[in-house]
């Protein structure tokens, strides 16, 4: 049973430990998600004076044979020339880019014809009034658009002046797989989206741009994020691990808890047996093995090793079985051989514990019960110190239980008798150490007297 005491004192110990490092890792990594979520909310721009090369835009003309052309049929008077644009984003930064998009300031008058993949955001200002208008120029219906523009032939010009701007959204779908832009340690993310601009002079300065865009750093990218995918699932497994040995504990728990009360009753059973022999002892056994429980208690034994006392007391007359019936009925004062007939208990209750091995010193406990402090007792005349602890303890709470109750020779003794009888002898019959332990707690059991 200490056993188990001492594996449940464990597992309470590591219960704290767990649930102690299970509040120090959500905080650590709380902590940690509040500071990603700050820096994944925080927005960021790109510019053509930026000196990062985290995030890198660079606007130019495609520049293959068939990406540039003239076009007539605008106007009767005036030539167009066309050109494709490609804006590449790049991302270095081993982070995610997200919510992104390109806002290109027009330095010069020109006409906007097409874009992919995603949309483009018009922002046309005629006569000082600001005309909006989110378009997918590869597949919009003329009825529905709102900016000003011109059909020629079967091209859509879109006039942007100076002053106007254009905004680029990308394509959400991840077929076309402009947003995010990926990024590792390892790899960069590129990404290249087409323009068609009209323009009166081959070529459009596109240079005045801003990219906008928002970092999207995983909470387990960094290495907070790495030391918490570890140090989680080893929690997980230290859990696990705890329930199972509970687990284990307490089904041996409870088959110790069965054991010990069949014990428990077992011992209460051969207690009443050595008492049954006289009237006036019923109730003896048990009643000394609770005073020598509350002596071993005040002497600050643990709990275990108080429990133990209990059971050596319980079983401290098992010799009276022994001893023949007659002797303890006897009404007449007992002749000296029935008197040498009665001390034998002590040792017969020796002899048959003496294999008793779950109530450690149960054997002692009969045998050096009537022993005396001062070496005169019986059977084998130890003193002092000689005589073991527990044969000391059961023989001031044996005293005291034949003191408080009738006997055929006397009456029981009043309170104040039986504590100047304890005084008196310490140090003769009595450990005087342990008679002023139980002197200090006599009178808690003087409610039972």
């Amino acid at each position: 049973m200490n056993k188990v005491i001492t594996a449940k004192k464990i597992i309470r110990q590591l219960l704290i430990v767990l649930i102690v490092t299970f509040i120090c890792i959500m905080i650590a990594f709380g902590v940690y998600v509040f500071g990603v979520n700050r820096y994944n909310q925080t927005a960021r721009v790109v510019t053509p004076l930026s000196t990062s090369t985290d995030v890198m835009v660079d606007i130019h003309k495609r520049g293959q044979s068939t990406d540039s052309w003239e076009k007539n049929d605008a106007f009767p008077d005036k030539l167009l020339y066309g050109n494709i644009y490609e804006a590449t984003i790049i991302n270095n930064s081993g982070i995610t880019v997200n919510d992104w998009e390109i806002r290109i300031n027009i330095k010069e008058d020109c006409y906007i014809n097409n874009a992919w993949n995603g949309t483009m955001e018009i922002h046309q200002y005629v006569e000082e009034d600001e005309c909006v208008q989110e378009i997918d120029l590869r597949d919009y219906k003329e009825d529905e658009l709102t900016v000003d523009y011109v059909i020629a032939g079967a091209d859509l010009l879109i006039p942007l002046n100076k002053g106007d701007y254009i905004i680029y959204h990308p394509n959400d779908s991840k077929s076309y797989a402009e947003m995010p832009i990926n990024s590792t340690s390892e790899y960069s993310g590129e990404i290249s989206i087409g323009i068609i601009m009209y323009g009166f002079v081959d070529g459009n300065d596109l240079s005045d741009y801003e990219m906008s865009y928002h970092f999207h750093k995983s909470y387990f990218s960094g290495i907070e994020g790495k030391i918490f995918l570890i140090l989680f699932p080893c929690w997980l497994i230290g859990m696990l691990i705890f329930i199972i040995v509970s687990g284990v504990v307490i089904k041996f728990e409870n088959r110790f808890f069965v054991q010990g009360a069949m014990v428990k009753e077992s011992l209460l059973l051969c207690a009443k047996v050595a008492d049954s022999k006289d009237f006036y002892s019923k109730g003896h056994s048990k009643r000394v093995a609770e005073y020598s429980r509350m002596i071993a208690e005040q002497m600050g034994m643990d709990k275990s090793d108080c429990e133990n006392v209990y059971n050596i007391a319980l079983l401290h007359n098992i010799g009276n079985n022994l001893v023949p019936e007659r002797i303890f009925k006897k009404p007449m004062k007992l002749s000296n051989e029935e008197y040498e007939m009665i001390k034998t208990h002590t040792t017969k209750g020796a002899e048959l514990l003496e294999n008793i091995k779950s109530i450690p010193h149960a054997a002692e406990g009969a045998l050096y019960h009537h022993e005396r402090y001062d070496g005169t007792g019986y059977p084998t005349g130890k003193k002092g110190d000689e005589i073991p602890l527990i044969g000391r303890i059961i023989c001031v709470a044996d005293a005291y239980e034949a003191m408080s109750h009738d006997r055929a020779y006397r009456r029981r003794m009043s309170m104040d008798q039986i504590k100047d009888e304890l005084v008196k002898n310490k140090g003769t019959q009595f450990d005087p150490i342990i008679v002023g332990e139980f002197l200090q707690i006599i009178d808690d059991i003087e409610e039972d007297y």
